[in-house]
């Protein structure tokens, strides 16, 4: 399967504005591997555009054209996972969830939370400590993204 970058670079950069889109490879580097030991992690494609969406409706679209187009849509958290499912492995769109970084609610009396996938661990568990609250889970890097 052939990806034209350039097309759905321009296509993305409708949905989500053109500061949000990219295919240059000094800015996908960051986004191409995750914490996998070198010695068993899949080898990245080569053919990507970065897409980092802002609402539900830009993910919604952004997959509609995907679609459309017959092209993989890799979601991309905080990359601190260790069994390479964030490595974009086949050409087609990165999608990255760090623009859905908020906090929504602490609901004390229930004890839970609803943030977006995008909230790393870090400012979560500040969070939850502002409010006198514990969350117990820790699974020691705290760039993890909840989603």
């Amino acid at each position: 399967m052939s990806v034209n970058i350039e097309l759905l670079g321009r296509e993305l950069s409708k949905i989500v504005g053109s500061e949000y889109v990219s295919s240059k490879s000094d800015v996908l580097t960051a986004y191409l591997l995750d914490e996998t030991p070198d010695a068993v992690i899949p080898s990245p494609a080569r053919s990507l555009v970065l897409v980092k969406p802002g609402s539900t409706e830009e993910v919604s679209s952004i997959l509609k054209l995907a679609n459309s187009h017959n092209v993989p849509v890799f979601v991309r958290g905080g990359g601190t996972g260790l069994v390479g499912a964030a490595v974009p492995t086949r050409d087609g769109i990165i999608l990255s969830m760090e623009r859905f970084n908020k906090i929504l609610e602490i609901d004390r009396e229930n004890l839970m939370a609803t943030v977006e996938a995008g909230v790393t661990l870090g400012d979560f568990l500040r969070k939850v400590d502002e409010e006198g609250l514990y969350f117990p889970p820790h699974p020691g890097d705290e760039g993890a993204q909840i989603g």
